[in-house]
């Protein structure tokens, strides 16, 4: 039985917006609703249509809605999906059946479903103070089910001026969602969260038809809360030759991409916010290597002088003075007082013999000049820094090389490897550690993973995996290793070991990686302070790893625990990258595997993937409802949230290329209660702990719920 289609039954003709009006019925609010559901278990059928519901479409897709049977009665409806540009499609309540509702309260939404779908949403609308239907909030996407259950979320807390909701269970892919029996109830107490995605999170993967996706080498969050990504050439030496150079911007809310017209090729470039949020990028490739017939290398890659400036108002590149030197796969660090220190990389020119030259020239952005400053302007350290170093601007003011690089390692000058240390950009100074620093395999930390643990006031540093690229037959460690820069004898300590993982080669799967490690692993500072790691390979560019984890950072090294958790279901391996969104999710791009493409180039995925971490299904989050846009260090700003909170940080918002991000931090906010849910936060002083720009306001609540990020910016 098919539904009889009627001229209320379609809300939308496209995509609604957050602001986009639904018709429906102006009414009052009632004043102490009890709140119902009409034709729950959709046992009455008017026309062949449950009566008090109707279908909902948006976007540019083809399907049917139906009647099927039900979970425990005759009746359910199916939602199909056959074809899809854009948009999905739903059943949701009636306008004259919606549920009365109570501003300021919060309401427990349950449906039982069954789909082949991976990522069903809950979609919401409200009737707001003007009596206009409105789109309200997508809750985070369940998992597809083969046999009916039940899902509980819970709402946001209601807005003023609303009276009435209305919601759904929506399919936004091809196939099928089959819902019945729904139930509300106002909420009490902690939510009771069921499902695989309540501890492990979800992930949704989405896909460009055609060539309308993009090869993201770089990565950066804006503070528009879009992504710019910057491909270049692509890897494709023949993108190359004929100039065609990449970059957009990606907007999450609407899964569209911005051309933006790209001057050179910035392809395996460095790149850096400063303090006004636009991003610095430098160098990039001049000229890509050659080879012989049986793929031997005959001449290196040169390295770009150039240097620009992306503008996120304007969406175009804006041309700053040339570097000192070529400096292809620089380091880029932000130092305390917005200057941009950058060293590593291959030079503007190849070597006697043709083979890459990496360059000895260290390059400052000064924020005052608005240009990169002459050699000798710049302490020169002479120091061979291979190409991208992971350098870490520490509370002194010294930058932290933590033994994690791409491609080699940075060597001495005799020849030897160059362990973890420090350099002190001004004076050129620098201090390594003895012995490596008690390093792990320090000659096996190429393309790991570093990061600042959180927060950035410990000083703590974790390196994670790698793999030793002179042995073609090594495979990826497993080792983690954290160091307190704080103690008066720095060393690194033995951190947890990765988990086990999947393991693809080709489009096989393993059960178990039989303790297979990880290069070209991301991580990530969660919204609620922990740390993520996903992505990567055992070997170069194969044998990729599928596990993703999760570690509390605040615990001793000796005590710190991986979590498994939903594992991306794109391999991630070379040239990837992840950033942590506004909003709390984690977004997952890029992958050059080792293979050819079918534009003779190189192969690269171009699929997105947006991770939903345990923490979106466990109930309400808290909420910023007021706070300074413009902070001064040391300030002690008020803010208010709809509820209690216990803890408050900034995250700098961040800025990858080969999975490494060595600004990437969060500075936690001491947190005093004013009462009425007014609090005083305390802002470090320090420069070096907070160097100046943009960052994500976080507030988290006892529990462990982070709110949604709200941008301020620090000077």
């Amino acid at each position: 039985m098919r539904f009889h289609r009627r001229t209320r039954s379609v809300l939308f003709a496209s995509a609604v917006g957050a602001a986009a009006v639904v018709p429906g019925l102006s009414g009052q609010a009632v004043a102490a609703p009890t709140p119902s559901i009409q034709n729950a278990g959709l046992e009455r059928l008017a026309e062949g249509v449950p009566e008090c519901w109707q279908e909902y479409s948006t976007g540019r897709n083809t399907g049917a809605f139906r009647v099927v049977k039900g979970a425990s009665g005759k009746v359910a409806t199916e939602v199909e999906i056959t074809a899809r540009t854009s948009g999905y499609k739903a059943l949701i309540q009636d306008a004259k059946c919606a549920i009365k509702v109570r501003p300021g309260r919060q309401y427990d939404l349950e449906v039982r479903y069954r789909s082949t779908s991976d990522s069903p949403e809950i979609v919401l609308f409200r009737k707001n103070a003007g009596g206009k239907w409105v789109r309200w909030e997508t809750l985070p996407p369940l998992s597809a089910a083969k046999a009916f259950r039940s899902a509980t979320v819970r709402t946001p807390v209601v807005p003023a001026g609303t009276s009435e909701i209305r919601w759904g269970l929506a399919l936004s892919e091809p196939g099928t969602l089959v819902t019945d029996n729904y139930r509300v109830a106002a909420a009490s107490g902690e939510l009771r969260c069921k499902g695989p995605e309540c501890k492990r999170g979800k992930w949704v993967v989405r896909s460009f038809a055609g060539n309308t996706g993009v090869r993201a080498i770089h990565s950066v969050l804006l503070h528009n809360g879009k992504v710019l990504m910057i491909a270049g050439s692509g890897n494709g030496a023949g993108r190359f030759g004929r100039g065609e150079f990449v970059t957009k911007v990606y907007d999450p809310k609407t899964n569209k991409f911005t051309n933006v017209p790209t001057p050179y090729d910035m392809f395996c470039a460095g790149h850096v916010q400063l303090p006004d949020g636009r991003v610095l990028v430098m160098s990039g490739t001049e000229e890509y290597a050659q080879y012989d017939e049986v793929g031997n290398e005959t001449a290196g890659w040169i390295g770009s002088k150039k240097s620009y400036i992306f503008n996120p108002r304007t969406n175009r590149y804006q041309k700053v003075n040339d570097m000192v030197d070529g400096h292809w796969y620089p380091s880029a660090t932000i130092l305390g007082n917005g200057d941009v220190y950058s060293v590593g990389g291959y030079a503007a020119q190849r070597a006697e013999n043709a083979a890459n030259l990496v360059s000895l020239v260290a390059e400052r952005y000064s924020l005052a000049q608005k240009r990169w400053l002459n050699q000798d302007e710049v302490a020169q350290p002479g120091i061979n820094w291979a190409t991208y170093p992971s350098l870490i601007l520490t509370e002194d003011g010294r930058l932290f090389y933590n033994g994690s690089s791409v491609f080699s390692h940075p060597i001495n000058a005799d020849g030897s490897l160059r362990g973890p240390g420090f350099l002190n950009p001004t004076t050129g100074a620098w201090g390594a550690l003895p012995n490596n620093g008690n390093l792990r395999a320090p000659a096996s930390r190429d393309m790991s993973a570093a990061l600042l643990l959180p927060p950035a006031q410990d000083q703590k540093v974790m390196i994670i995996g790698g793999k030793n690229f002179a042995d073609a037959n090594a495979k990826a460690i497993r080792y983690t290793d954290v160091i307190n820069l704080k103690a008066a004898n720095p060393r690194f300590v033995a951190g947890p070991n990765l988990p086990y993982g999947r393991v693809a080669i080709g489009d096989q799967v393993t059960p178990q990686g039989g303790g297979a490690g990880k290069t070209y692993v991301s991580a990530v500072i969660l919204a609620d302070g922990k740390v993520f790691e996903t992505g990567g390979s055992q070997y170069t560019r194969s044998e990729h790893v599928h596990e993703a984890s999760i570690l509390d950072p605040t615990k001793q090294a000796k005590n710190m625990k991986w979590t498994p958790v939903a594992a991306d279901p794109v391999a991630r391996t070379y040239h990837n990258t992840a950033v942590l969104l506004p909003d709390g999710r984690v977004l997952a791009v890029g992958s050059n595997p080792d293979y050819p493409g079918a534009d003779g180039d190189s192969f690269f995925d171009t699929r997105i993937s947006i991770y939903s971490p345990p923490y979106m299904y466990k109930g309400a989050r808290p909420k910023i409802t007021t706070a300074p846009k413009g902070w001064k260090r040391g300030a002690k700003p008020v803010v208010k949230t709809n509820t209690k909170i216990t803890k408050a940080y900034l995250i700098r918002p961040m800025a990858v290329t080969h999975s490494s991000d060595p600004n990437q931090r969060l500075v936690n906010l001491p947190v005093k209660s004013l009462g009425g849910n007014r609090y005083r936060l305390t802002m470090d002083k320090r420069a070096n702990i907070t160097p100046p720009g943009w960052y994500m306001l976080v507030v988290r609540t006892k529990g462990g719920q982070p709110s949604v990020a709200r941008w301020v910016h620090i000077s």
